[in-house]
């Protein structure tokens, strides 16, 4: 939940700041960061990712024998571990497991019964759409639109493991004798017990860590003679890997904004309009395009409240840009 704080910051309008260099320039000053940043720290290093890297990974090896797409439209599609498909019509959905996994309960009206011996299950959540899910060993995972998790039905053996495409928020729960791990297709994410973002879209660059609380620790293969590297991060930092370069950077961020989607806020910070525009049309399901290059540059600071339309959202950022838009054949254009 947000602090009295961040409520009040939540309060504020939205600010508008356009950016007046050059994006040449912008990228020279950023190559030049990564550059110094790369002379005198650890946690800047060239990787490439290698499947092999985590073979050993059960998951991991399901997921790649069971090939189950994200659907963009559509419901939320529950597939249990002897491929029934249970579908979840609500825009936001909880979905809680026994501990011992043999039963799914829906929304607290629907029960599924299943088998538990070592078995998946996975859940996929189309555009437009949300769904929380509790899991048989007590962890919470929010799963934001466009995004799809693979987990054990039960958690057997001596860790815990899951696989994530696209973006989720962990509150894990602390087992110190059975670390909790997260899957994703450039890095694994090592944790104890602590809550933390991930975001590793299909459709984006990178793969990001936000963590809120405890300590988390990231393993990814490089080319260095070692052949793997890995860093532990605090609360309060963020960690990207970009897969277009394979790069890893860790920063000090203000995590809130990172959080703030799992309960129907958008804060964002001198973010550029064409992210933003990416994440409203996951949020939303709809597709937006922006016309003006020079407009995609635009940077904007504050919140929006996504429990408000997409019409309501664009218009409290019309308020102080000379940003308009219309709607053509099922799709808003800005200009």
């Amino acid at each position: 939940m947000l602090t009295e704080k961040e409520k009040q910051f939540l309060k504020s309008r939205i600010n508008t700041s356009v950016d007046k260099y050059r994006r040449k320039k912008k990228r020279k000053r950023f190559a030049l960061a990564l550059g110094t940043a790369a002379a005198v720290s650890l946690l800047v290093v060239s990787v490439t990712y290698q499947n092999s890297f985590n073979n050993s990974s059960k998951i991991k090896n399901f997921v790649d024998v069971n090939k189950v797409d994200i659907n963009k439209e559509g419901d939320v599609k529950l597939v249990l571990s002897n491929k029934e498909e249970v579908k979840i019509s609500e825009r936001v959905s909880s979905i809680s497991y026994s501990s011992s996994g043999n039963q799914v309960d829906i929304n607290n009206s629907k029960k599924v019964e299943q088998r538990s011996e070592d078995s998946f299950n996975t859940i996929i959540v189309p555009y437009g759409k949300r769904t929380k899910i509790t899991l048989s060993e007590g962890t919470k995972v929010w799963l934001n639109s466009g995004s799809k998790l693979t987990y054990p039905v039960a958690f057997n053996g001596d860790k815990r493991e899951v696989h994530l495409v696209g973006e989720a928020i962990f509150d894990v729960r602390h087992d110190k004798e059975k670390p909790f791990y997260v899957i994703t297709n450039d890095y694994d994410i090592k944790v104890l017990g602590t809550v933390f973002n991930v975001s590793s879209y299909e459709d984006d660059s990178y793969t990001s860590t936000a963590l809120e609380r405890g300590k988390v620790e990231i393993k990814y293969s490089d080319n260095s003679i070692f052949g793997k590297s890995k860093i532990k991060i605090t609360p309060g930092t963020l960690a990207v890997y970009n897969n277009k370069n394979n790069t890893l950077r860790s920063s000090t961020v203000d995590v809130t904004k990172y959080m703030s989607w799992r309960d129907g806020k958008f804060i964002f910070k001198k973010q550029k309009l064409d992210v933003i525009v990416k994440k409203l049309s996951r949020y939303y399901n709809v597709q937006i395009l922006i016309q003006s290059e020079e407009l995609q540059a635009e940077t904007f600071s504050g919140h929006l409240d996504l429990k408000d339309s997409i019409e309501k959202v664009l218009e409290v950022l019309k308020e102080t840009t000379d940003l308009k838009y219309k709607k053509e054949n099922g799709k808003i254009v800005i200009n």
